[in-house]
């Protein structure tokens, strides 16, 4: 089964059904409940995503905030959250990562278990990373041909 490290652009894509990105990254992340794919995300992506919902006071109760929940649960049910140690950022500030919270993210996915891919949009894996960075596009129709 594929094991890809999934951005905190991709959740956006979907949530934010964002043009030319949501269709491809809601695949993917429904490949990742009918466990077809292993997807594998940080903290720190879930972080951002919780931020684009809850920005307001009025986002943190009533039914935003119900709905924020919703979202969240149904996220987690397509995802493992790997944790983010303090070796990951010391790895990512010796490895010439410029994105240093990518260079962390990357590197608590790949302490989790062999990486196939990067799902991202975000050049700033390119160069740093020992696979390959790929779009959810891209990710799906992997999926789709092992089956």
């Amino acid at each position: 089964m594929n094991r890809y490290f999934v951005d905190a652009n991709v959740l956006l894509d979907a949530l934010l059904e964002r043009p030319d990105h949501s269709e491809d990254s809601i695949a993917l992340l429904a490949m990742g409940a009918r466990e077809e794919v292993r997807l594998l995300t940080t903290p720190i992506s879930i972080g951002v995503l919780l931020y684009h919902l809850q920005r307001s006071d009025a986002d943190k109760k009533g039914l935003r905030l119900q709905q924020a929940q919703r979202i969240l649960a149904d996220l987690l049910a397509c995802v493992e959250v790997v944790p983010v140690e303090t070796e990951h950022f010391q790895k990512s500030i010796a490895s010439g990562f410029g994105d240093l919270e990518d260079g962390a993210q990357y590197w608590a996915a790949v302490s989790a278990g062999p990486l196939d891919a990067v799902v991202s949009r975000d050049p700033d894996y390119d160069g740093h990373i020992g696979v390959k960075r790929i779009s959810a596009k891209q990710a799906v129709r992997r999926v789709k041909r092992k089956k």
